[in-house]
């Protein structure tokens, strides 16, 4: 395996986790596990010197940090992301809002919810979401839902309520995501509290409406799209801040399950979703991509083959295989589309099966390279311990979360 410069940037170490995105403007209207913060992306377009004549790509788009914090640098962006929940929610942080419109629409709305009103809801939802939202709590939200829905105003500005709603539901969703997998718990949260707690969340989105600088023009973009097939005809982009999804089994269908349910998909669409994920969790199963030029690097395959000595379950290794396929797939895409000179900063963590690291960082540093990218730097922001049942069978072990850096040629 090619040997790569490997830095320590501890001080980065707060900003690839998504807790101090919870307390700031906007970005914490809704958060993704796994996230990075708008500091690193500032400190990145600070240090590549990017400006108004650049364009940022983040082809997993997420809860949008890339996207937000390239407009509060005033740094153009376009994002992309296969679930239609996180394209929902980055449109909704980027669009420039009307405080005075935002306040008429809400009182409008607060005058239309009654809760004596609400019942349950029709049948035309899954199961899921009636375990998640039992009794009345169902009807509440599509109660709320529908008159967001009636209001007389433009698609954004439904958005910014809709989002409220939506960040709403885990208070009261009885599916709570641990890891990648929902738990079910009981809670003392019924209907009747539904309206203060929306009430809430949209005072704290129009406090921070009304401390966001508005532009007036429109540079940040996003839409849905496979990272592995991007849309772009050309080569666009100088810079990319993204990181993919980790190999560590968590399905995002199911971690947003009752939200995706309840507001995008049914469940039969959640499920194809789920299948055409990036192959970081044993249930994925996409349709990709023709291609014959990868390489599977001689690590990895040495990796999985200890993976195999001490497993019967093919799950694991399937997974692996195709997350670096898919890695290959989304460098390529990114390389295609990028500018001469373009840097691209991919955030990964590496992760731990049966006692074996798997090298994430130095895997895509090397998978990059096969694709014609050049690999600068992997800076090391942090170290991560294993999971509780992994450190029971082989010890306290670290894995490594990193900033993989490449120039393009």
């Amino acid at each position: 395996m090619p040997s790569y410069t490997i830095r320590e940037r501890l001080e980065w170490q707060r900003w690839v986790t998504p807790k101090p995105l919870k307390t700031k403007p906007v970005h914490r209207w809704y958060t993704f596990p796994h996230s990075f913060t708008n500091e690193l992306v500032h400190a990145l377009i600070e240090e590549w010197n990017l400006g108004k004549d650049d364009y940022i790509l983040d082809p997993f788009v997420g809860a949008g940090t890339t996207l937000l914090a390239a407009k509060e640098k005033s740094v153009p962006a376009i994002g992309y992301d296969l679930s239609p929940i996180a394209v929902f929610v980055t449109a909704a942080k980027l669009f420039d809002y009307d405080l005075p419109i935002l306040k008429n629409a809400w009182n409008k709305l607060k005058g239309t919810l009654d809760p004596s009103q609400w019942n349950e809801a029709a049948k035309r939802y899954s199961e899921l979401i009636y375990k998640a939202l039992p009794g009345k709590l169902l009807g509440a939200f599509e109660a709320v839902d529908q008159e967001i829905a009636n209001l007389s105003v433009s698609d954004g500005e439904r958005s910014f309520f809709r989002l409220a709603l939506i960040a709403t539901i885990p208070r009261y969703s009885r599916a709570v995501a641990t890891g990648g997998w929902l738990k079910w718990v009981e809670k003392e949260e019924y209907a009747s509290t539904l309206l203060s707690a929306l009430s809430n969340c949209v005072h704290i989105m129009l406090e921070d409406i009304r401390e966001t600088p508005v532009f007036h023009h429109s540079l940040w973009h996003v839409f849905q799209a496979d990272a592995r097939t991007l849309p772009d005809a050309t080569r666009t982009y100088s810079a990319v801040i993204t990181s993919p999804p980790y190999p560590n089994r968590h399905d995002y269908t199911r971690v947003f399950g009752v939200e995706l349910m309840f507001g995008f998909l049914n469940w039969e669409e959640t499920r194809q979703l789920r299948y055409q994920s990036f192959h970081s969790h044993p249930e994925a199963r996409p349709k990709r991509p023709e291609t014959t030029e990868y390489r599977q690097p001689h690590l990895l395959t040495h990796t999985i083959a200890q993976i195999q000595d001490k497993t019967k379950n093919p799950r694991i290794p399937r997974m692996l295989e195709g997350y670096f396929l898919d890695m290959y797939l989304s460098l390529r895409e990114v390389r295609r589309v990028c500018r001469e000179h373009a840097r691209i900063a991919f955030v990964v963590g590496n992760a731990q099966y049966y006692g074996e690291p798997i090298l994430v960082d130095e895997l895509t540093a090397e998978i990059g390279e096969q694709v014609g990218l050049y690999c600068k730097d992997i800076f090391v922001a942090r170290y991560r311990g294993n999971s509780a049942q992994q450190m029971g069978k082989y010890g306290r072990n670290l894995s490594r979360e990193s900033i993989v850096v490449f120039n393009v040629s």
